[in-house]
């Protein structure tokens, strides 16, 4: 019986560390299509981070000065094939924007084998931003889907005015209450796991779980240029980000889908979701 009760408990103190494993991994794949499909040039570019990541990228200029970061999220790549992120590269160079696409470490064809929901991708894309545009000849908008969105809101807060607007499109808001719903439903560990898996994360696994919880980047952020986009049908976020970033920040500008999943509206709704891109620039 002791040895049972030993067992149960070396079970119950190893599966977090399992599982803190299984979910900061990323997701490597193949960049099967490129911008030589809508006839116009492009670069591949690549830049290694301070700590020796290899990412891997697009640059498709354009006339002009107005130029857009677009960042994946979670188990993307800068082929987007959930977000759509690549046709919405294309109608951005279509409207006159240089675009950079890029996969974020541990995604697509870069390097990196974790996510740090975005502790080290927001300091990697600056640091890219710097090398690919050290004069500052562009005006920069960053535009990100999920962990991409709390990167680039990451970016925003880390360099102020650096960036004349960032789109956010389904970023978490409130990380502790997201972990402990994902870890109820991906690994059936209740929330009083939540300090366990945290001290996990940080100790053994480069996360910090404190850095990545927006709620006060959200309210330290209110009122400069950022439009917030949300899903109705979003099972990751549901409704609770969008009204906790409404009690933070008022007057946050925000965009509902309705009958539109987890970073999907582009694609379910591209006419109102482009138009609503472009009510950002004209009220800059």
């Amino acid at each position: 019986m002791t040895l049972f009760f030993a067992a149960l408990f070396l079970c119950a103190a190893l599966y977090p560390f399992y599982v803190v494993h299984k979910h900061t991994l990323g997701h490597h794949e193949p960049v099967v299509r490129t911008p030589g499909e809508w006839g116009v040039d492009y670069e591949e570019i690549s830049y290694e981070t301070d700590d020796g990541v290899l990412l891997k990228g697009w640059w498709i200029p354009s006339k002009g000065s107005r130029a857009v970061l677009l960042l994946h999220g979670k188990g993307g790549s800068r082929n987007g094939y959930h977000s759509g992120i690549f046709d919405l590269a294309h109608w951005y160079r279509k409207n006159g924007w240089s675009v950079m696409l890029a996969d974020m470490r541990a995604h697509g064809e870069s390097g990196g084998k974790r996510v740090t929901f975005g502790l080290k991708e927001h300091e990697d894309m600056l640091g890219w931003l710097k090398h690919m545009d050290a004069s500052m000849a562009y005006s920069w908008r960053v535009h990100g889907f999920s962990m991409g969105a709390v990167t680039a809101l990451m970016m925003d807060e880390k360099e102020p005015g650096r960036f004349e607007s960032v789109i956010a499109d389904a970023p978490w808001i409130d990380f502790e209450k997201l972990a402990k719903q994902e870890l109820w439903k991906r690994a059936s560990l209740p929330p009083l796991f939540y300090g366990y898996i945290k001290w996990i994360a940080k100790n053994f696994f480069g996360q910090d779980f404190d850095f990545v919880d927006n709620r006060q980047r959200c309210k330290k952020l209110c009122g400069r240029n950022i439009l917030y986009i949300f899903e109705a049908k979003d099972t990751l976020l549901g409704n609770l980000h969008k009204n906790i970033l409404r009690r933070l920040c008022p007057v946050a500008k925000t965009v509902w889908f309705e009958e539109t999943g987890h970073v999907e509206a582009f694609k379910a709704h591209p006419a109102r979701y482009t138009q609503a891109l472009e009510g950002v620039s004209e009220s800059e």
